[in-house]
């Protein structure tokens, strides 16, 4: 009930908006990052995601990754799957309120060659 009644309430704001920049723009772009077993007493790594839109952060995350990585590749692409899992949700939040009219794709920027390439090609991985 109480879910219903903050999308109606969001409904009616929907001509409402922050705007960071000069050019306003529907396009989300995320980033995402990790220290690889950046914590010294249990070794796990720390993932970091932002997605932005425009000129302003829409969403974010900062958080220990539940199982040790054993290479930099690893923790890159844990953390890539969690924000691709928020890049999902973003998406069908968005065409729920009617920000998006159909679907796109979010890219989502990573400096790890190893788990960019990963990406592209996970045939013979888990």
């Amino acid at each position: 009930m109480v879910v219903k009644q903050i999308f109606q309430y969001l409904q009616g704001m929907l001509q409402m908006k922050l705007q960071f920049g000069a050019t306003p723009s529907k396009e989300v772009l995320g980033y995402c990052d990790v220290d690889w077993g950046g914590n010294l007493e249990n070794r796990r790594s720390t993932t970091r995601f932002v997605f932005i839109m425009g000129s302003g952060a829409i969403f974010w995350s900062n958080k220990r990754q539940p199982t040790i990585a054993l290479s930099t590749t690893e923790a890159e692409y844990m953390a890539n799957t969690q924000a691709t899992k928020e890049a999902i949700w973003i998406t069908k939040l968005m065409m729920d309120l009617g920000c998006m009219e159909e679907k796109k794709v979010i890219v989502i920027r990573c400096d790890n060659q190893g788990a960019i390439s990963l990406t592209k090609n996970p045939t013979h991985h888990a």
